[in-house]
């Protein structure tokens, strides 16, 4: 009789070990939205240089009607992501702080809004590539109704350099 309760005891502790590993390892691959979001900011602190990217404009039939390649100014403006809430912009503009926020939406989508410059209104970028040297951002504008000689399409994409 005692050999059958520490033999059923000991299945038991088995059991429940291995149903805690498992429960315990399915929590650890996972992460969360805060945790992506802090790798995100992460990622984007420190200095990073335009050094690509295209402005695309399309008509009213969604034909393209002008294409210009980025850096537009020399020198290429650098934006410096000191701390989570300010980046500093230098351009041919001078220097200027500027406010920014990073978000991820619930579908996943990583933006970044920066407030607006002395020369230039508020923008909404979405992240569309990051890693230890290189992060992409993407504006794509529409425009309902332009009319005839608008923009109905306004799609910007930039390359950054990590320096």
């Amino acid at each position: 009789m005692t050999f059958r309760i520490t033999t059923l005891f000991s299945k038991i502790f088995i059991f429940l070990g291995f149903t805690l590993m498992l429960f315990s390892c399915k929590k650890a691959k996972e992460v969360s939205q805060p945790d992506k979001l802090t790798l995100l900011k992460q990622q984007v602190a420190g200095e990073w240089e335009l050094t690509g990217g295209v402005y695309i404009m399309y008509d009213e039939t969604e034909k393209i009607s002008y294409t210009e390649k980025l850096p537009f100014e020399t020198p290429a403006p650098w934006y410096d992501f000191k701390n989570p809430e300010t980046l500093y912009l230098s351009d041919r503009h001078g220097r200027q702080a500027l406010a920014y926020k990073i978000s991820i939406s619930d579908d996943m989508v990583q933006r970044m809004d920066i407030a607006a410059t002395d020369f230039d209104i508020a923008k909404t970028f979405e992240i569309t590539k990051i890693n230890e040297t290189s992060m992409s951002w993407v504006i794509d504008q529409r425009y309902d109704h332009p009319g005839p000689g608008f923009a109905s399409r306004v799609y910007t994409e930039y390359n950054l350099t990590k320096r």
